[in-house]
């Protein structure tokens, strides 16, 4: 019976994420191994591990969703990533030791903790996954790269836009009516994410919503015509440079 449910949970993992982290890490079908494996359940708001906390482990959401975070020298919180089932976060930390982040989860989730000897052993016995393992750090450096530039030189609505698409690729599936997000995510999660705050996020979001770019109810899916979004942000972009 509970083979059966993982297996029933395989395809999920695959097409939110399609475990294209730490894919190759681990030999014989990543997806397959950690839905089988008993992962630790988690409630909404719980947190995963602090910043400061010693770093030994990875982590891969079986289910849910996880959202990373740094508070700034202000004590406001600045959001990094959501995590949503495939994913996996806390890669970042090997070299210093310690968190540099937090992950707190956002919703009931389930999250397989993969300890460092574990993944260096599988890294030392191939170098296709040392070579995929570098990628995924590569990657991840490069997003955070690219936030750094929008919140410095992006405006507010660029920046909601732009990370309104890129929930979509992370988190999105395909609908219909455009690319609907199968998860809460709050207005609160998208003011830290774009540095403004939420009163600024909630006006922004009613002009796209009239405009009928995004669709979202209180407390419900948010649905993103991303075509057209991109489309809205470069119209504007070239108005701002004439």
């Amino acid at each position: 019976m509970l083979e059966t449910k993982a297996e029933a949970l395989i395809p999920s993992l695959e097409f939110h994420a399609h475990c294209r982290a730490l894919s190759s890490a681990f030999r014989g079908k990543l997806c397959a191994e950690l839905s089988r494996q008993g992962g630790r359940r988690y409630e909404a708001g719980e947190t995963v591990y602090a910043e400061g906390d010693l770093a030994q482990s990875i982590y891969f959401a079986k289910r849910g969703l996880v959202k990373t975070s740094v508070i700034t020298a202000a004590g406001e919180e600045l959001g990094l990533q959501l995590h949503a089932a495939g994913d996996v976060f806390g890669e970042l930390c090997f070299c210093s030791g310690e968190r540099r982040e937090r992950a707190i989860t956002m919703e009931s989730s389930e999250l397989v903790q993969i300890f460092a000897g574990t993944l260096v052993a599988q890294l030392q016995q191939s170098p296709e996954a040392l070579t995929t393992f570098l990628g995924l750090v590569c990657e991840r450096l490069s997003e955070s790269y690219d936030r750094l530039a929008m919140l410095s030189f992006d405006d507010t609505t660029t920046r909601l836009g732009r990370t309104l698409i890129k929930l979509g690729t992370q988190l999105g599936r395909p609908t219909v009516g455009g690319v609907e997000i199968p998860h809460y995510v709050r207005q609160e999660d998208l003011a830290e994410m774009i540095g403004a705050s939420r009163e600024v996020v909630s006006s922004l979001l009613n002009r796209l919503r009239k405009l009928q770019l995004v669709e979202y109810r209180r407390k419900g899916r948010l649905l993103i015509r991303t075509s057209a979004l991109l489309d809205y942000l470069e119209r504007a972009g070239r108005t701002r440079r004439d």
